[in-house]
């Protein structure tokens, strides 16, 4: 993997990490001043997210694609045409 996709690479992972972050921090405050919107918001769209930035099968069956799996085939990949660079402004 070329030094310029390997950063863009890093950078996509750490929006995803604070996407998580984020995420943990909207159910900790919805769950302690809105907790009668907590189990609608459990039940419903946090695991979806959380379904799609990662390959967590706990919450939905798999098969879609997920962040990861792009991330996981960019690093398997490395030799693509193009690159992450490419797409990347």
């Amino acid at each position: 993997m070329k030094h310029q996709d390997q950063l863009q690479l890093n950078i996509i992972e750490d929006l995803r990490d604070d996407i998580k972050n984020s995420l943990s921090t909207i159910q900790i405050l919805i769950k302690e001043y809105f907790p009668e919107q907590y189990a609608d918001a459990y039940q419903h769209w946090i695991p979806q997210i959380l379904t799609a930035l990662d390959n967590d099968v706990k919450w939905l069956p798999r098969g879609q694609i997920t962040l990861q799996d792009t991330i996981d085939r960019i690093k398997d990949n490395s030799d693509f045409s193009g690159g992450v660079s490419k797409f990347i402004k």
